[in-house]
């Protein structure tokens, strides 16, 4: 069995000649035509990588550290350059991609990579070189003071300034696949404003690398409480216009908002408060959740004023409010959680941090929302029937349901009315007395009942004189869960002729064509089933005064 070759021959054109021998070179000695050449691939090339290092003013830097890490091997080798500045890395793996760092105290870092070559054009070689250079590295013998103000004029003690500077060095010519050498300093503002970097090239250095000096200072919080007096900034200076211009700048921070704009909302759970839809799948809190609010800037915690309430506005809920984010964000918590479907009305009022409680630095509004969670919408049902017993005389009630008074159906969840059918409500009664049910308006088997309208309450039921007022007043929404009719049957009913309760039923299912007409709860679900609930069971609506 022939032993593995360590080399491998790639043959150019046959070779018939006698003996010759080779010298190791891949060449067959003693053969003088030239058509009788073989050239050897090395199985396992090696190459060198060399290169020089030079200052921006492109003097020789010797002493250089050089760095030399190949792919992925944690291990690294180093040379420094010599009184030229030159180096040379040798018996480097051909193909490899290597990675050097060149660094001298002083001086700023580059990093740059190449292949070692273990071709030229279609031909293998081996010995392949990876030449870097020259290699430009600026001296950080500069400096750069920037004064730093707030927008209200007073220095900036305090801000936060980081200063890159890029390019700080530079590969001229060779084989460099990619390139980087980047400088970072940082520094705090002083009681005058005053940002100090030092330990950066010179703007004369930076011009002949055509590089820039990128200045970022973070917004400003000076005490940590959230709220920052000043917002962040980002500029460049060109070498050039330093060097023309001088190292000592003056730039001033800009607002952390627009302190022209009026103070609004941001982002909230409910939309209504942005000004936008009213419908309750764009104002839903869910269940033990509280409303979230973040103002478009910070306000004066202490100015901030809440209110909440129910549909009717009869009282006020109780609730907690904390605020944070530097007094732009806002959670009112409910001690009762919202119920699912309900209506909810907010009153709400706060001033800028930076402003009068007038003018365009106020907010103050009302607005509606709901409980429930979109994503689990919930069954619509009836959760009472009542009328209203009003007098018919002066000085006396008496009990019955009468012709032309109204009668309220209350419903678990909110509805909204669309298109121009209502829906009909019908009495299992003998309305008329003539002893049949179903020839008369308003009983069940007639076509034609009492017509069911919202009734969206805005102050609380009135039962005295003078009337209930809203703890606030509140703005209709277009939803409710108080719907009512008028009862205009041609005798008065007694609740005693109903032990049970006079039933009564809505019949949603006899509404035509549906995608025109109807009622949809909060989540939107169009109702067309009927629902059935007892009148007299829950008595009467106080009588007006």
């Amino acid at each position: 069995m022939m032993k593995k070759l360590a080399m491998a021959a790639v043959s150019l054109l046959a070779v018939g000649c006698g003996p010759s021998d080779d010298d190791g070179d891949g060449i067959a000695d003693g053969i003088r035509d030239p058509n009788n050449i073989s050239v050897v691939v090395p199985s396992t090339p090696r190459g060198t990588v060399s290169g020089q290092v030079l200052t921006t003013q492109q003097r020789p830097l010797s002493g250089a550290t050089v760095t030399m890490t190949i792919g992925s091997t944690p291990s690294a080798a180093s040379v420094n350059t010599d009184d030229s500045g030159n180096f040379t890395f040798q018996n480097v793996p051909g193909g490899a991609e290597v990675l050097l760092t060149f660094s001298k105290d002083g001086f700023s870092s580059l990093r740059a990579t190449s292949i070692v070559p273990t071709s030229a054009g279609n031909v293998p070689i081996n010995n392949g070189n990876a030449s870097f250079g020259p290699v430009l590295l600026s001296e950080l013998n500069g400096s750069l003071k920037v004064y730093v103000f707030s927008p209200d004029g007073r220095p900036a003690a305090g801000a936060q300034g980081t200063l890159e500077v890029d390019p700080a060095g530079k590969v001229l010519f060779g084989a460099s696949e990619r390139t980087t050498s980047t400088v970072v300093v940082e520094a705090t503002a002083d009681a005058q404003g005053l940002l100090t970097f030092e330990r950066v090239p010179r703007p004369a250095e930076l011009q002949r690398l055509q590089g820039e000096y990128r200045l970022s200072v973070a917004a400003l919080d000076v005490n940590n409480d959230g709220v920052f007096e000043a917002g962040g900034k980002v500029v460049t200076y060109s070498g050039q216009a330093l060097l023309e211009s001088g190292t000592q700048r003056t730039e001033s921070l800009p607002y952390a908002y627009t302190p022209e704009a009026s103070l609004g909302i941001s982002h909230s759970s409910i939309a209504s408060l942005k000004g936008g839809s009213k419908d309750p799948i764009f104002n839903m809190v869910r269940s033990g959740e509280g409303v979230s609010i973040v103002f478009n800037q910070p306000v004066q915690p202490t100015s901030i004023i809440a209110g909440l309430t129910d549909e009717y506005s009869g009282q006020l809920l109780n609730f907690t409010k904390s605020v944070s984010g530097g007094g732009t964000v806002l959670i009112i918590q409910p001690e009762v959680p919202f119920q699912p479907g309900k209506e909810y009305n907010l009153a709400l009022r706060a001033v800028a941090l930076n402003g009068s409680a007038t003018g365009a630095t106020q907010f103050n509004n009302t607005v509606s929302f709901f409980g429930g969670d979109l994503f689990q919408p919930q069954f619509t049902t009836i959760e009472s029937v009542q009328f209203r017993d009003v007098k018919p005389g002066v000085g006396y009630v008496n009990g019955l349901l009468d012709p032309n008074e109204q009668v309220y159906i209350h419903f678990n969840h909110v509805l909204s009315r669309y298109g121009t059918q209502p829906a009909f409500v019908f009495f299992n009664a003998d309305l008329d007395g003539n002893g049949t049910v179903g020839n008369a308006v308003g009983e069940v088997g007639n076509k034609t009942g009492f017509s069911l309208l919202a009734d969206e309450p805005l102050a609380p039921v009135v039962t005295r004189t003078p009337a209930e007022e809203p703890v606030f007043s509140i703005a209709a929404s277009g939803f409710t869960t108080r719907h009512s009719f008028r009862f205009t049957g041609s005798k008065s009913l007694d609740p005693a002729a109903f032990p049970g309760g006079l039933p009564v039923v809505v019949s949603f299912s006899g509404i035509k064509d549906p995608s025109r007409n109807g009622y949809a709860n909060a989540w939107g679900v169009t109702l067309v089933s009927d629902m059935t609930a007892a009148l007299f069971n829950t008595g009467a609506i106080p009588p007006l005064p």
